[in-house]
């Protein structure tokens, strides 16, 4: 098997979010965005059963033989 590879959360979310270089360089700047995305992460509400549709699903109107719009 291959060597293992050990990495923080912080390092696995910036290199998701393509911020490696900016880690490096600017880590608690990253830190800072990290900790704020959590923030608005838990400000949305969940909804009871995610299986169902926000709103009703719409469909594009179909064209009326002749019409050019």
């Amino acid at each position: 098997m291959g060597a293992t590879i050990s990495m923080t959360e912080e390092e696995i979310l910036a290199s998701a979010a393509g911020f490696t270089a900016g880690l490096k360089t600017h880590p608690k700047e990253v830190a800072e965005a990290i900790a704020a995305s959590r923030r608005m992460a838990g400000a949305f509400t969940r909804v009871a059963n995610e299986t169902a549709e926000p709103m009703p699903a719409y469909a594009a109107p179909i064209r009326a033989k002749g019409s050019r719009a």
